[in-house]
């Protein structure tokens, strides 16, 4: 990943940060953000500028998504519309500043606002203020840990690997027994 990120550089961390953000496709926009970001600590990039690029994609995102989902609102009228509108009418604020934070949620803010009906004025504010506080904290926790994220998450992801791996194999086998 490491490799990836410094070869294609801040327009892959922009385009998957968008694309997460945008809640279309499940994309690793903060890992390659996470790795960007440590990889300015040693040399490869301005922090400054991955965290100012981070930000505005995830708010171009959040957008995009937010701009959908008002025009998905007009004719809902499923019953998850209800909770989410009810969802946003008691937490908008906190969910759009704090939920940058989780990984589910981060990719269902904008269009879930958006169905909720939630003022676009509110939207706006609290998704740059949540937007912002996310890129820079997370940005300059992993330009000051630097490389030990790198390699940490290289080590997570051979984990992550082998484990699919194992219950690939495990299934198959049971699968073999099974039919035998």
């Amino acid at each position: 990943m490491a490799h990836f990120v410094a070869h294609y550089g801040l327009g892959v961390v922009v385009a998957l940060v968008f694309l997460e953000a945008a809640g279309g496709l499940v994309v690793p926009g903060e890992t390659v953000f996470i790795v960007a970001s440590a990889l300015a600590a040693d040399g490869h990039g301005d922090i400054v500028h991955i965290v100012v690029a981070t930000a505005a994609s995830a708010i171009a995102g959040a957008v995009a998504a937010y701009v959908f989902g008002r025009t998905r609102s007009l004719t809902s009228t499923r019953p998850w519309f209800e909770r989410s509108e009810a969802f946003f009418r008691a937490h908008g604020a906190t969910a759009l500043l704090l939920g940058r934070f989780v990984p589910v949620l981060r990719t269902t803010l904008g269009w879930m606002a958006g169905l909720s009906g939630i003022r676009t004025a509110r939207f706006l504010v609290w998704t740059i203020a949540g937007c912002v506080v996310w890129s820079t904290a997370v940005g300059a926790a992993a330009y000051y840990v630097g490389e030990e994220v790198v390699r940490q998450a290289s080590v997570g992801a051979g984990v992550v690997f082998a484990v699919v791996v194992a219950f690939v194999g495990i299934h198959l086998l049971r699968r073999r027994v099974q039919r035998a």
